[in-house]
């Protein structure tokens, strides 16, 4: 046997194979004596009949195609093993029919997952920003909750500007009613952006119960270039005024906005700085992280086949109709609103799924040479989080193993960033935090197997899957569009000759 592999520039591989007659011969006879047992003939027990017999009643050439079938498949699966390719997909079959004496050609073309060339990562240096907070900033903060305990009340007397006004608001623009609100409140200002534009200065010294007409002129900057810079003509009735009391920023303001747990305006100051800083860090920690994984992308060399994207891009539509559902409303609903096609939708995201992919293959081959791995009690500590927390996660095959993959994910984003910045001790749990939550969100959002796919979603052991798909991500490929054993009942039903009748014959 000769067996020789291509891998194109295309992300493909190519298997030629050379069988001599002998080896056909050979394994007719391991097809004969598999068959063998399966077939009744006449006279014979099971196992017992001479391959003569069963000739005559198979066929000879059908118990040859059966042995060529078996021996393509084996090796296609030895191939694939010796040569460390990853298929994305069934493979195409090129078997001409055999002849009786000849030696026998195939070949198979399969696409693959070409292994990322990563770049020098090790050469990349990142400063990391200091977060600051401004006094400023928390007492922007403190007016905001101030602002938030206001009441209003209704007064007796013509609407000023920063009162509350409800009206019945007519807006057209060339005849066209381009809004039409009933007891609509909001509050008069000096300065109101957009298609209102120069509306609050009419209100302004109108009472309740009165109604006026007036004529106000669209920005000329306007997004909806139709409306941009025409006469918008209104009718008012206003029905309402009511003007804001604002609390004092003082202790009472400080416990009551803290539902008692801070009885003084220092310690409220004090905490929404840490709050502040800690939100701050955090921004800067996510997009340090994202700054890191985008340069380490750049610098590598990646080979998409098509396939990846696409079938990343129906992932993607297939989270999106998980969230609609949600929101009661339908895929083809959406699309019909977004008045798109499915296949409109799957271009718009194709790029978005090429960036996912290539993201996914750059941290997988990075987590295989920085030897990241994945410990089970860490991912026992985020089943456990959960139960805690009154909100208990499935421990399905799929679900562990979408934990597993973007947990040791995060994990290489956090080596990446060790290697690529100067060590920041105080950042050393919070990185950690980063990572797990990262990779909950993640195995949360969507990216798990859901129940429709191949995956089995069946609770099982906890400790024995774990291990299993621990074991399974950290040492092999985890960019896959379909389960091993999908993929191998595909494969095997896919490289196959013209035999696949039915062998179960009783006479």
């Amino acid at each position: 046997m000769k067996v020789s592999v291509e891998k194109l520039p295309t992300s493909e591989a190519v298997l030629d194979v050379e069988l001599s007659w002998d080896e056909l011969e050979k394994a007719s006879d391991k097809a004969y004596r598999k068959l063998v047992q399966k077939v009744d003939v006449q006279g014979f027990r099971r196992g017992k009949a001479p391959r003569s017999l069963l000739e005559r009643k198979l066929g000879k050439e059908y118990i040859y195609q059966e042995g060529l079938d078996e021996l393509i498949t084996e090796t296609y699966r030895n191939a694939i093993k010796e040569h460390e390719l990853n298929p994305i997909t069934k493979p195409e079959l090129d078997a001409p029919v055999f002849e009786m004496g000849q030696p026998y050609h195939f070949s198979v073309k399969v696409p693959i997952i070409t292994p990322v060339e990563l770049g020098d990562y090790l050469s990349l240096h990142f400063e990391r920003e200091e977060a600051e907070v401004t006094s400023e900033e928390v007492e922007r903060e403190l007016e905001s909750m101030r602002n938030r305990q206001t009441t209003w009340y209704e007064v007796e007397r013509p609407a000023e500007y920063d009162d509350r006004v409800t009206v019945d608001l007519e807006l057209t623009v060339e005849e066209k009613n381009i809004s039409d609100l009933k007891d609509n409140p909001f509050e008069l200002t000096r300065e109101r952006p957009g298609m209102f534009s120069g509306m609050d200065e009419h209100i302004v010294g109108m009472k309740a119960g009165e109604s006026k007409e007036f004529t106000t002129v669209l920005p000329e900057d306007y997004s909806n270039e139709k409306l941009a810079g025409k006469e918008g003509h209104y009718k008012v009735t206003l029905h309402k005024v009511e003007v804001k009391e604002v609390p004092e920023l003082d202790d009472a303001l400080a416990s009551k906005v803290s539902d008692g747990q801070y009885n003084n305006l220092e310690d409220l100051r004090k905490a929404i700085s840490d709050s502040i800083l800690e939100s701050k860090q955090r921004r800067i920690r996510d997009d340090l992280r994202e700054k890191v994984v985008n340069a380490v992308i750049e610098q590598s060399k990646i080979t998409l086949h098509p396939l990846l994207v696409h079938e990343e891009a129906e992932e993607m539509l297939h989270q999106l109709s998980h969230v609609l559902e949600q929101q009661r409303m339908s895929l083809d609903q959406y699309l019909l609103m977004m008045k798109k096609t499915r296949e409109e939708y799957l271009k718009d995201v194709e790029p978005d799924a090429k960036k996912r992919v290539e993201r996914e293959l750059v941290l997988d081959q990075v987590a295989n040479q920085e030897q990241v791995t994945v410990l089970p009690e860490e991912v026992e500590a985020f089943f456990r989080a959960y139960e805690q927390a009154g909100q208990p996660i499935q421990r399905t095959e799929a679900q562990i193993r979408a934990i597993v993959i973007n947990y040791r994910r995060e994990k290489t984003i956090t080596r990446l960033v060790e290697l690529t910045t100067d060590p920041d001790p105080t950042e050393e749990v919070a990185e950690g935090e980063t990572s797990m939550e990262n990779a909950e969100a993640a195995a949360l959002a969507g990216e798990t197997v859901n129940v429709e796919d191949n995956v089995s979603t069946e609770t099982v052991n906890a400790e024995d899957a774990i291990n299993t798909e621990i074991e399974a991500v950290n040492t092999e490929d985890t960019v896959k569009t379909e389960t091993e054993e999908a993929r191998s009942q595909s494969d095997e039903a896919e490289v196959r000759g013209t035999n696949d009748t039915a062998v179960d014959v009783v006479e």
